[in-house]
């Protein structure tokens, strides 16, 4: 029975019942057109305030990247080389907006390890891998760069992820131009047929420290590192916390967002931790302009760490990050039940066969044995039979020898 049960252990045919945890990381950049060497895309791509966690996959989201596709200080090539470097490959790239300045980019970087695996497949809206929406008309094909990149994969053949890079309309006030291209998304998005079980909104979402928090009272609560004060005043908290049907109150409205516990990202003085508070003769409030927002949130989905990057300073933004975890399904229970109820029967009735099969071996061991042990009994039993016949016959013998003796001698 020993032997039975290390079989049923150790049988290569098992079915793994519980899924291996997805690691993944977000990261949104402004670029503001700064050509970043290898070591600035190692930063952004690997955090040093990450703990060195290793991921499955990196998504990059960047705005007003340069499109610089010959030289070997290219953006785009700078990226593929370096990240190719530290074993990961990119499985999504494209760009939203000016072909000619500032586009928007959007990369998916998979390990090697996790490409192998086939985990994560693409999926494609209608014909494409890629989903662009541009801000405004043709004319913002050519010399726009806001705009709205997507991409969707499959990770286990089961959960969609899409992934949302944006660079909203700017400045202050202009909530409703930015809440009017992400409907234009959605509505895009919507027609095709592609379902997602998780969303993530990412970007330069422009959206500002409200007038009524002032420059001194913001660079106060940075210094005290009293980030509710400001996210308390920024315009899309503000925006989502009313109860309004008002079309703009309801942009991003149902999205989540890990808290903050980093200063605003926007607008530093370039190459410094100064914020550029005045541009123009205009006040610029710091602001939460690059965020990290998820449509739907579930004890399925860890969220790591939310955070900035504090240590790239070649533009006036400051890189944003998000390292999660998927653990496993939360949404279609009942598709999650049926698969693991199905995968737990396919495992009872191959432990079933494995079982009877060692059982029938063990009966025909037993009865084999049985049957040997049968033999050398008889074969025994021949052997003394044998001998007791032959030492009859030798007492007989003896005795006639005795018995004729006498006569012999008279005679």
């Amino acid at each position: 029975m020993i032997v039975i049960s290390i079989s049923i252990l150790f049988d290569s045919k098992l079915v793994h019942v519980q899924p291996i945890p997805f690691r993944f990381r977000i990261v949104t950049w402004n670029a503001g057109k700064s050509e970043p060497d290898c070591d600035a895309f190692r930063h952004i791509a690997f955090p040093s305030v990450s703990n060195n966690i290793i991921v499955d996959l990196i998504v990059f989201g960047f705005q007003e990247a340069t499109k610089t596709v010959v030289g070997s200080n290219s953006f785009h090539k700078t990226l593929k080389n370096c990240l190719q470097n530290e074993n990961y490959t990119a499985i999504i790239s494209g760009y939203v907006g000016s072909a000619i300045l500032k586009p928007i980019w959007l990369y998916i970087f998979a390990s090697d390890r996790i490409g192998k695996s086939q985990r994560v497949n693409l999926l494609k809206f209608k014909e494409e891998y890629i989903l662009k929406v541009y801000n405004g008309n043709f004319l913002g094909r050519i010399t726009g760069y806001k705009g709205i990149i997507a991409s969707c994969i499959q990770i286990d053949k089961s959960i969609n992820m899409i992934f949302v890079n944006m660079h909203l309309p700017a400045g202050k006030g202009e909530k409703e131009e930015r809440c009017r291209l992400w409907y234009k998304f959605l509505q895009e998005y919507q027609s095709n047929i592609i379902k997602n079980d998780y969303l993530f909104a990412f970007g330069d979402q422009n959206w500002r420290t409200l007038n009524i928090l002032s420059v001194e009272a913001i660079l106060e609560a940075i210094k005290k590192e009293e980030y509710t004060t400001i996210f308390n005043h920024d315009e899309l908290t503000q925006m989502r916390q009313k109860n309004s049907t008002e079309s703009d109150t309801q942009c991003l409205k149902d999205f989540f967002e890990a808290p903050i516990t980093f200063p605003p990202t926007y607008k530093y003085v370039l190459n410094s931790d100064a914020y550029q508070i005045e541009k123009d003769e205009e006040v610029r409030r710091p602001s939460y302009t690059d965020r990290i927002l998820i449509s739907t949130f579930s004890n399925d989905l860890e969220i790591i760490q939310y955070s900035s990057i504090n240590d790239v300073k070649l533009s006036d933004h400051r890189p944003v990050f998000a390292d999660m975890i998927l653990h496993q399904r939360s949404k279609n229970n009942e598709m999650s039940k049926n698969t693991s109820t199905e995968k737990i029967r396919t495992t009872t009735n191959h432990i079933k066969t494995i079982v009877k099969q060692h059982i029938l071996t063990f009966l025909m061991t037993i009865a084999t044995m049985t049957f040997v042990c049968i033999l050398i009994f008889l074969v025994m039993c021949q052997l003394i039979i044998k001998c007791q016949t032959q030492k009859t016959d030798m007492q007989q013998t003896a005795q006639i020898n005795i018995v004729g003796t006498p006569s012999s001698v008279e005679s």
